[in-house]
């Protein structure tokens, strides 16, 4: 029982000691107080200097409203915009389609046991697909382009 009462006092008293953190803090001076003021209505209200506004200056770099497009140039952009729409579905399913020619070449490619005919016909129709779905996808990188730039037009 002494001896738990003694490790009692000595676990009590090295709480008691301020940790090194705390004896910084202290030496340091405690928090400090912020030294701006902050100004508020009342003290604008209050002041007794003479308060002036300024206008906004206006500038003409504003920009200037588009002339209103005409049926026929609504119409034109309509017709625009469905034809690069069927352009860009069309090198979509251009893409696509090689894409899975690629992939059935490359399968035939393995299936085959004749080493010749897998090397000179089927290894040249992957090299001739690969370079055609290279080209197709960049078709359709351009008419994606396309389409957004006739999107970003305003009616």
């Amino acid at each position: 029982m002494k001896f738990a009462i003694a490790i009692f006092l000595i676990a009590t008293a090295s709480f008691a000691e301020d940790s090194p953190l705390v004896k910084a803090a202290k030496a340091n001076g405690g928090p400090k107080k912020s030294k701006t003021k902050i100004i508020t209505n009342e003290d604008v209200k209050k002041s007794t200097g003479k308060v002036s506004t300024t206008p906004i200056a206006t500038t003409s770099t504003a920009p200037a409203t588009p002339a209103p497009m005409t049926i026929a140039d609504q119409d034109k952009l309509l017709h625009d915009r469905a034809a690069a729409q069927k352009r860009t579905d069309a090198a979509q399913a251009k893409v696509n389609d090689l894409d899975k020619e690629l992939d059935r070449l490359e399968q035939a490619y393995y299936a085959e046991n004749d080493p010749n005919y897998r090397d000179k016909t089927i290894a040249e129709r992957f090299e001739q697909t690969k370079k055609q779905l290279e080209s197709a996808r960049k078709e359709l990188a351009e008419a994606r382009d396309a389409l957004e730039k006739l999107k970003g037009e305003k009616r």
